[in-house]
């Protein structure tokens, strides 16, 4: 396990690449139809051990444009030597442990005056004349929507209790200076900050942070009760507190070490519909939800940005293997400690079921009753769950067949 935990992404990747995990593609890349494409490739034609984080240097559109952005797919959980090592550690079976002292012993943000993030802000005119346009986001689904949109943690906070949220959803652009936020009804955000927004008659701050480290990432998607603060379980998990930095237009701070920040408000009056797009079930979403509009009122970035793509969608992807970790280290803390269960040995939710809907528990024998303990708690912990199975502690859970 490395003694201390990564200073940024950057110096992540000099890890991945040194461990033979970061292919970089140094030919043009067209991200309308080709960067994502590549990516699925690598899921459909190589074991998880095979995987590889893919950066794209040269990255170009459907015409002709040049970005001076480079893009980065599958940096957070394309295998599962990437999510150990994203953990900060070596052993995958640390992981559950390290996540459990990150919640039982969260570490308290600091806020820092300046940061790398803000190298370069653009704002007023000339977030108008370029917008959302200057961000090399990748079509996920070439031939069916061609939308394009950024997926990572949103932060939130309740201006009148204070609470800040940071979750996992998805910003679909509506260039040149909106997005539509793909928060679900369910999620903290929509469920308690929104409505709050919304019976005062105000717009909800928000920041959509990209390239921030792992922790950032798996903590914002994982279920943690409201109120814990997503980025103080992040301290935990590093060991050291997460610097913050505060936004240029909002009242919110961010992770300081993050490559790019969107700030902008959710209004809480203009709705819009969104267009299909591919879930992280794989089906495609064609309900034509109307989702909030985000009002995008700056954006920041590190000189040299690297932009963070998540793939999501059809399994395998990205965005199954963070849900699965996140649900693994969840179900496997609830379990054995909270529940009592020391027989539980393993979590697994093979990425197949999308990292949700599928849940095999592995566990020693010791009573009857308890796989049946370990069966009714995995069904009451979280709604998702659709298949929950019990195994022996011979029978491997990373194994479908």
């Amino acid at each position: 396990m490395p003694h201390n935990y990564y200073h940024d992404l950057r110096e992540f990747l000099e890890v991945l690449q040194k461990r033979g995990l970061l292919y970089s593609w140094q030919r043009p890349v067209n991200k309308d139809s080709e960067l994502m494409p590549l990516m699925r490739l690598q899921y459909r034609g190589r074991s998880d051990a095979e995987r590889q984080a893919f950066l794209y240097e040269n990255v170009t559109d459907g015409q002709g444009r040049r970005y001076g952005i480079r893009v980065l797919t599958g940096v957070y959980a394309a295998s599962r030597k990437i999510v150990t090592l994203g953990m900060g550690c070596e052993d995958p079976g640390d992981i559950y442990e390290r996540w459990r002292r990150a919640v039982d012993k969260p570490i308290d943000p600091v806020t820092v005056p300046d940061a790398p993030v803000q190298e370069v802000v653009h704002v007023g005119a000339e977030l108008e004349k370029i917008g959302l346009a200057m961000l090399p986001a990748p079509v996920e689904e070439p031939g069916f929507s061609g939308d394009t949109r950024v997926t990572g943690p949103f932060i939130t906070r309740d201006s009148e209790s204070g609470v800040r949220n940071v979750g996992m959803y998805s910003g679909h652009f509506r260039p040149p200076d909106r997005l539509l936020a793909g928060i679900g009804p369910s999620h903290h955000a929509m469920l308690y900050h929104y409505p709050n927004a919304k019976r005062r008659r105000e717009a909800l701050p928000v920041a959509i942070v990209l390239g921030a480290l792992p922790d950032i990432n798996y903590v914002a998607a994982a279920n943690l009760p409201y109120g814990l603060d997503e980025l103080s379980v992040a301290g935990g998990i590093r060991r050291r507190p997460v610097e913050l930095v505060r936004c240029k237009t909002i009242p919110l701070e961010v992770p300081a070490e993050a490559e790019i920040v969107i700030e902008g408000e959710i209004s809480t009056e203009e709705l819009e519909a969104e267009q299909p797009f591919s879930d992280f079930p794989g089906y495609l979403m064609v309900e034509r939800h109307r989702r909030p509009v985000v009002r995008v009122t700056a954006i920041t970035h590190r000189r040299n940005a690297l932009l963070t793509a998540i793939l999501v969608g059809l399994p395998p992807s990205e965005s199954n293997g963070i849900s699965r970790t996140c649900r693994e280290m969840i179900l496997y803390s609830f379990l054995k400690y909270s529940c009592n269960l020391p027989e539980v040995l393993e979590v697994c939710c093979p990425e197949m079921g999308g990292g949700w809907n599928w849940w095999v528990i592995r566990m020693r024998k010791s009573h009857p009753s308890k796989p049946w303990q370990a069966l009714q708690a995995a069904s009451g912990r979280d709604p998702a769950n659709k298949v929950i199975i019990v195994v022996d502690e011979d029978i491997d859970p990373k194994d479908p067949d």
